[in-house]
């Protein structure tokens, strides 16, 4: 029957391993540690991702991305990309699934032409095309994914700068007549440390030094 997608991937829940097709659901098999295969990649976002969510409010996105096989061509000492006289392809297309916040930051930084590293766990995907004929697609369950700086500036949000702390004003600054500790200033005392005002007693010292001071000498 034409048109079935039989699928392997992961369950983003539990981790754990299913088969589905279009409307039938195959018994879990358990993870087989073997198949694991890390693998890290440098390539092409073919367009730009879109967040959904599955039926259990989970966000993903899928990253399509187009590696370039190059080769070092022998006559010019030169890197080109590998056309169809090596191999039937020149490129290799990846679909890399992030879920959660992965697939939030992802959707939030990525456009469409941005050259991206992902390294995570790569898998074949099969299904059943509708002429019959088997078909394959390789699939990669990230770990991480980042921007290849070399090739796109990453536009990072500057960290901000370290400042001092707020300075406390000082007595002097103030216009209040209660400083910043409730206590209404005193006046600064003289810097001889006398009072400028003179008792009775001391006034009238003051005029018996100034009379004789204007006296005119006796003659004698």
């Amino acid at each position: 029957m034409g048109g079935v997608v039989h699928r392997q991937r992961s369950d983003p829940v539990d981790g754990a391993w299913a088969g589905q097709a279009h409307g039938t659901t195959h018994p879990r098999a358990p993870e087989d540690p073997m198949s694991d295969n890390t693998a890290t990649i440098v390539g092409n976002l073919t367009r730009t991702p879109v967040l959904r969510y599955t039926a259990n409010n989970i966000p993903v996105t899928d990253l399509m991305v187009a590696v370039n096989h190059r080769r070092k061509d022998p006559m010019t000492e030169q890197w080109r990309d590998v056309t169809c006289t090596y191999y039937d392809v020149t490129c290799t297309y990846y679909t890399v699934t992030c879920w959660r916040t992965l697939a939030e930051h992802a959707v939030r930084t990525f456009e469409k032409g941005h050259r991206v590293i992902v390294i995570g766990r790569m898998y074949v995907e099969e299904w059943t095309g509708r002429e019959g004929d088997v078909r394959q697609s390789i699939r990669i369950e990230p770990s991480s994914v980042g921007l290849d700086i070399r090739f796109s500036p990453a536009a990072v949000a500057p960290r901000p700068s370290v400042q001092a702390g707020p300075s406390v004003p000082s007595v002097r600054d103030t216009d209040d007549a209660v400083t910043r500790w409730g206590v209404p200033p005193t006046e600064a005392p003289d810097h001889d440390g006398y009072d400028d005002v003179l008792d009775e007693a001391e006034s009238a010292e003051v005029d018996e030094l100034a009379r004789l001071t204007t006296a005119p000498a006796s003659s004698g």
